[in-house]
């Protein structure tokens, strides 16, 4: 009798239709359980085009290329990264890969691996055309097909994506790119604009889009193509449904979804974690003073509520994935946890690179009418030259800018 009843549950099992879990739910469920225990989301690509509220949104899968990753692979190292020069410490400071470029210019978190957005020179804007490549958790380099200009970009550590936005046509668009099928994942349409330069953030599925300084902010959900203006305080420094904001004149950490402030500073600029679980206090009125001395920084969790203080130089911190602080000093590397605020140290041999060559640039200028100097103050005068080049005359000069080796951090990705 017992062998008859598990066979028949057995046979009843094997045609039962269950869904697999959300990789997704799982990963932000393992994140609150155990901080240094990721798994890598992984993904069928899909193919579609979607209108919805006048916006187009082009969803595109991995077109046969390479698989998503696997799930039961390690994700990003929960270690300090890093870069001097065109290396790249992706796993603390004895992991080392050479990125093919002069210079890194910002280090992007993703489940996939560290995205490096790299080119020309070091300079986070301008200097030619910005590449980029992944970097996988074993230490592979892949350059990736995206090449953007005077972009800037952002990432969700626990997404596989690099979110930006661009101009064409008149038109802002917001773009997601899947660095681990190296492609396009989405593109949605947000509207008519005369601005060359949207600050962005993406968060889960939604990609906050500030059209130039002044304009509003919008929030886009990438998958469905759905658009709104959100009222957002910043688009910067977005994390697990955390902002932070400038709330009656102090720097404040603000729930994206109700506007509770969930902590504030009189003094100083708060600096989310990118996983959005700790705000560093990153500078006050003593590192305004003596910005070379140690000075204390205090670091809130934003779920519990309690804080720790830990010391170092200002302004040189940068972030683990996991929500770490560490500085990488002249012969070691020092991370600090941020919910005991207890730190550590690990041998560091700063690379011996050749200096970069200097990058001659050349730079076309109108040329006053009457030839002397006073259209250099017109501002009428060079939007005009710019939208109507044919009409104006062109002065062509070269300058020679010199390089230097630069060191990057991991999670200091508003520098880009």
């Amino acid at each position: 009798m017992t062998e008859r009843l598990r066979q028949l549950l057995g046979d009843e099992a094997g045609v039962l239709d269950v869904p697999p879990p959300s990789t997704d739910a799982v990963l932000r469920q393992g994140r609150g359980l155990r901080r240094r225990n990721r798994l890598v989301a992984g993904a069928a690509g899909v193919a579609a085009a979607v209108v919805v509220g006048g916006s187009v949104v082009a969803l595109a899968g991995d077109g046969g290329g390479k698989a998503a990753p696997d799930p039961s692979s390690p994700t990003i190292s929960d270690n300090a990264v890093f870069s001097y020069g065109n290396q790249v410490f992706y796993d603390g400071p004895s992991h080392r890969a050479e990125i093919q470029d002069n210079a890194v210019k910002s280090l992007f978190y993703t489940s996939a691996g560290v995205v490096v957005r790299h080119g020309d020179s070091s300079a986070s804007d301008g200097g030619g055309p910005q590449r980029f490549s992944l970097v996988s958790p074993d230490g592979t380099v892949e350059r990736l097909g995206l090449e953007t200009e005077e972009t800037v970009h952002a990432s969700d550590v626990d997404q596989q994506y690099i979110a930006y936005a661009e101009a064409v046509d008149g038109e802002l668009q917001a773009v997601v790119y899947d660095v681990a099928a190296d492609v396009e994942e989405a593109r949605v349409t947000v509207g008519a604009t005369a601005e060359t330069w949207f600050p962005v953030s993406i968060d889960d599925e939604t990609l906050y889009v500030q059209d130039g300084y002044d304009n509003p902010a919008y929030a886009v959900d990438w998958r469905s193509g759905e658009v709104s203006e959100s009222d957002i305080p910043s688009v910067w420094n977005v994390a697990a449904g955390r902002v932070t904001a400038t709330v009656d004149g102090e720097s404040a950490v603000v729930d994206v979804a109700t506007g509770d402030v969930l902590v504030s500073s009189g003094s100083g600029s708060l600096v989310l974690s990118p996983d959005g679980r700790y705000a560093a206090l990153a500078a006050g009125e003593e590192a305004q003073v003596e910005p070379d001395r140690e000075v204390p920084t205090q670091v809130f969790d934003l779920e519990s509520g309690s804080d720790v203080t830990v010391f170092g130089t200002p302004y040189d911190w940068g972030w683990t994935a996991d929500g770490d602080l560490f500085q990488v000093e002249k012969s070691q590397v020092r991370t600090c946890d941020t919910a005991t605020g207890e730190c550590t140290t690990e041998p560091y041999a700063q690379p011996d690179i050749p200096e970069p060559d200097p990058i001659t640039y050349t730079m076309s200028d109108p040329v006053c009418p009457d030839g002397g100097l006073e259209c250099h103050t017109d501002p009428e005068f060079y939007e005009n030259c710019a939208e109507n080049p044919d009409q104006c005359e062109w002065r062509e000069s070269e300058y020679v800018e010199e390089q230097t080796i630069e060191l990057r951090l991991g999670g200091r990705t508003y520098e880009s």
